[in-house]
């Protein structure tokens, strides 16, 4: 790998690596616009020209400059801090001073690179360029033309990444504006990453609009589940309340982006689909209540006649409690894992991040009945039910009695979640779990990634996370899995279960890990010949 030196610190990057990131990687920040990792290199807005001191001469433009050997650069001479204040000069000349009321104050790179290379007195004694203002643009986009600086990040998103093209600039010079084509309209999934993109405020999201200033919000790390992709993602939440998803870098699953219906999944959270207490036989009841009640029921049926079934919509650690809780209190009680999508389910699908699968750790619990050959499948649980050997469902997330349809009819359900569904409509007994976004667990998207989710607001009503349900649920009937918190069950299952082996949440880290991929069994011994 070639080694470069920035502002005389030498580091070793892979060959081709964008100077802005190689930088980055040693500690310097270069400002930028128009550059993004993920889309193709414009060059417009020259903000990030660096002084090459060996490898070539002169001032060059980082974000069209590839780490080579030899390569040394300057980003904080004399010539570099001139040519941004000027550039800074020229792009604020027709800006609009209206930082108090823009959305994007707070995180607007604008501002941010103003206070580092500008800091000058107005030179302009003629009116400003008047452009368009607040255009609405898409079902969740506005426009506000003025404060483009030109960057065309959204420009390259349309024509690069969704392939819709509706964005151009128009007109020349100063003059210069960008807009839509007459008559169209923004109509894809992925708006909201062109409203993360524009380093200013030119568009915004409707949907985040005036709703909170970003300097209040706080954020923690997460997984998009609304589906099979398992986008990254961070949660922005002040005083226990969301106010947006918004996409997070991983190059292995999402790259910089995230579509528009897993951007909105943060209604969810405060929905009247919630389930936030336990209920027993439609009544309500307290959760200790309930679980007492789910023991007696587990305890006084034919352990043979009860189906436990693994959630995709639960966590790893959740589906390994249960697994373990039926093993060692009912073995006689079958395991199943179901497949498919629960009804009502948003159907979109592409090639880019939406998948068919809307239930984002179907991969996980196929890797542990991967590693319990007794455990069935969907098909497996749908006969047992139509022949009439399952008496008690204990379902954890999923909708089962939407997928068994009528076949289960006359069938007890003990049903763990967060959300209301055919299933939890039905149960006899229901124990309410948190939403992903208040506890900590991890997901298995359908690439195979294990990712974590963390806590970021206080569990709402009586829920628990799903893995203590579970554990509290064992721990009535006799013998619970043994885990004090999330950590602790994650890494019980990964002493247990091979896919998961040796991980723990430390190892994860932000990016996550692949399955463990099964070891290939030894080659057979070369024959020997026969002797003579």
């Amino acid at each position: 790998m070639p080694i470069v030196k920035i502002n005389g610190v030498e580091i070793e990057v892979p060959a081709g690596t964008n100077m802005i990131d190689a930088a980055a990687k040693a500690g310097f920040d270069i400002p930028h616009y128009c550059y993004h990792p993920h889309l193709s290199i414009a060059g417009n807005c020259r903000m990030c020209t660096c002084e090459i001191e060996a490898g070539g001469r002169g001032l060059e433009i980082a974000c069209n400059m590839q780490a080579r050997d030899g390569l040394a650069i300057r980003t904080d001479s004399p010539q570099v801090k001139a040519v941004r204040r000027n550039v800074m000069e020229f792009l604020l000349k027709n800006h609009p001073l209206d930082c108090p009321i823009c959305d994007q104050s707070g995180e607007c790179r604008l501002q941010d690179y103003y206070m580092e290379h500008g800091q000058y007195e107005s030179r302009l004694a003629d009116p400003k360029v008047g452009k368009h203002k607040r255009m609405d643009i898409g079902d969740h986009l506005v426009l506000d033309a003025e404060r483009c600086i030109a960057c065309s990040r959204c420009v390259r998103f349309g024509d690069e990444v969704t392939g819709t093209g509706e964005l151009r600039l128009f007109n020349r010079t100063d003059h210069t504006e960008i807009g839509i084509f007459p008559g169209e309209r923004i109509s894809h999934a992925y708006q909201g990453n062109l409203a993360d993109i524009c380093p200013v405020g030119a568009i915004t999201s409707k949907d985040f609009r005036f709703e909170k200033r970003v300097w209040y919000l706080d954020e923690t790390d997460s997984v998009c589940t609304g589906c099979a992709t398992g986008c990254n993602i961070r949660v922005c939440h002040q005083q226990g309340q969301v106010f947006r998803y918004m996409p997070r870098r991983n190059d292995a699953v999402n790259k910089s982006w995230m579509c528009d219906h897993g951007r909105l999944g943060w209604q969810d959270i405060a929905s009247l689909r919630r389930v936030l207490r336990a209920r027993i036989d439609g009544k309500q009841a307290e959760l200790s209540e309930g679980i007492r009640a789910a023991a007696a029921a587990l305890r006084g049926v034919d352990a043979s006649s009860v189906a436990f079934v693994l959630g995709t919509r639960a966590t790893n650690e959740a589906n390994w409690a249960l697994w373990k809780v039926a093993r060692a209190n009912l073995p006689q009680a079958g395991v199943y894992w179901c497949q498919g999508n629960d009804p009502g389910a948003w159907s979109q699908v592409d090639d880019l991040l939406m998948d068919a699968d809307k239930n984002p750790n179907r991969a996980g619990a196929r890797a542990l009945a991967d590693h319990d050959a007794a455990i069935g499948d969907g098909t497996d649980l749908a006969h047992a039910v139509r022949e009439g050997k399952v008496r008690m469902l204990v379902v954890l997330h999923d909708d089962v009695l939407g997928r068994l349809e009528d076949a289960a009819e006359g069938v007890a359900v003990l049903h763990l979640g967060s959300q209301r569904n055919t299933t939890a409509d039905k149960a006899r007994i229901v124990l309410p779990a948190t939403h992903p976004t208040e506890q900590d667990g991890t997901f298995t998207n359908r690439a195979g990634r294990v990712q974590r989710i963390r806590r970021a607001l206080p569990a709402a009503g009586d829920a628990l996370p799903d893995w203590q349900l579970v554990e509290l649920l064992g721990a009535a009937l006799g013998k619970g899995p043994g885990a004090r918190d999330a950590a602790t069950a994650f890494k019980l299952l990964a002493g247990e279960v091979k896919a998961f082996a040796g991980m723990t949440y430390k190892d994860l880290g932000g990016g996550g890990l692949p399955l463990r991929q099964p070891e290939p069994l030894p080659s057979p011994p070369p024959a020997q010949p026969a002797a003579p």
